[in-house]
């Protein structure tokens, strides 16, 4: 913070509804991609308008997790007025994130030792409760999704560092967020050059892109947004203009990544090495706009109670949402049609919520779970 800067209190962005709302899209987001993939792209025209392009590219909403993470949790270290202990910080976050993990984990290995192709080996189980499994692969075969949780995990051992560098001035944090954005982009660049000059042979190191510190830049942009909120104080207008842009832009960014393919898994250029960092200004700008603008037009869409129900649950929603449509595919063996879209749905939720309420809020601090708002880890 600057020396003539005052510190202003501004909106908390983990307790508003919008926030909560946006996370929320991002669970949907995702769990959707994957219904449209089981579904083999069904034709989803309605009318002169298809919506396969944005279903296409539902992945995105992890990206959204990684800069709400930012966003969210780097406040407290950034403003030292509000900043607690680290032990607090990783107790909380301990809590938060591994006690469905690990109850998910336990049921599913059950369900693989009964009725499925049997257990993984002990390294994979224990990898996978300890999200170290990053250090040798991308992937978990106990569950796909999980390939997100370690790039969360690292970055919470990361953020208490990352935050030195948004103290100070304007132009210190500036050149904080200009060089990790160089950074990422950089490693980026290294690893298509080292796929291109030595061919499957650098696979080990071209992985990293989708890791940390391939993805720093998302949570580094979260986390500037975050600043400007304890440094500026938005009017409505502002705020609704910012959040008009990040829709605008991450809708146009999201039907690009559609058209382009799969540009991370070929490493296109130059997609494979700036995507990340623009649809995440995108996310951060929309981000910063519902929360400075609780009263605009985004604001409240992603204020709608059912939305914000979905936020509240959506990590138990990314954690169960593929288990659902893989035992679907298994038991069937067919292309998941429309009707069996909504039952599949609406039986998701159900175990989403009851994730949430029977494993998830009785580990939360008790005014997080009162107010039904704690921060969902990961891609939730």
């Amino acid at each position: 913070m600057s020396a003539t800067t005052q510190p202003i209190d501004p909106p908390t962005p983990g307790h508003l509804a919008a926030i909560t709302g946006l996370r929320g899209v991002a669970a949907l987001w995702v769990m959707l991609f994957h219904l449209y993939e089981f579904s083999h792209h069904a034709d989803l025209r309605i009318g002169a308008v298809d919506v396969s392009g944005w279903l296409a590219s539902g992945y995105l909403g992890v990206d959204l997790f990684f800069v709400l993470s930012g966003f969210l949790l780097a406040p407290a270290f950034i403003d030292l007025t509000r900043r607690r202990g680290l032990r607090t910080f990783w107790r909380h976050r301990f809590r938060r994130v591994l006690p469905a993990l690990w109850a998910q984990i336990v049921i599913l290995l059950l369900v693989a030792a009964l009725w499925g192709p049997g257990l993984p080996s002990a390294v994979e189980i224990f990898t996978n409760l300890t999200l170290s499994f990053n250090l040798l692969q991308n992937s978990s075969s106990i569950n796909p999704v999980y390939w997100s949780l370690p790039v969360e995990w690292n970055f919470y051992l990361l953020l208490p560092l990352l935050a030195l560098g948004f103290r100070g001035s304007a132009r210190r944090v500036s050149l904080t967020i200009a060089a990790w954005i160089a950074f990422s982009i950089g490693f980026r660049l290294l690893c298509v050059w080292a796929y291109g000059r030595y061919g499957t042979e650098a696979l080990e190191l071209a992985r990293w892109i989708i890791q940390l510190p391939g993805r720093i830049d998302q949570f580094v942009i979260g986390m500037g947004a975050a600043w400007l909120s304890l440094q500026t104080r938005f009017d409505s207008r502002r705020g609704g203009l910012l959040a008009w842009a990040g829709a605008l832009a991450a809708l146009g960014l999201a039907a690009l990544a559609s058209h382009v393919g799969n540009f991370m898994g070929d490493l296109l250029q130059p997609w494979v090495w700036l995507f990340y960092p623009l649809i995440a200004l995108a996310f951060a700008s929309l981000s910063l706009g519902v929360s400075s603008a609780p009263s605009g037009l985004i604001a409240r869409l992603l204020s709608v109670r059912p939305l914000v129900w979905v936020g509240m649950i959506s990590y138990s929603l990314y954690l169960w949402h593929l288990p659902f449509l893989q035992a679907f595919q298994h038991l069937f063996a067919r292309p998941i049609g429309l009707t069996d879209s909504v039952l599949l749905s609406t039986v998701i939720l159900l175990a989403a919520w009851l994730s949430f309420v029977w494993i998830e809020r009785p580990f939360l601090p008790v005014r997080a779970a009162s107010q039904h708002e704690s921060r969902a880890s990961g891609p939730a």
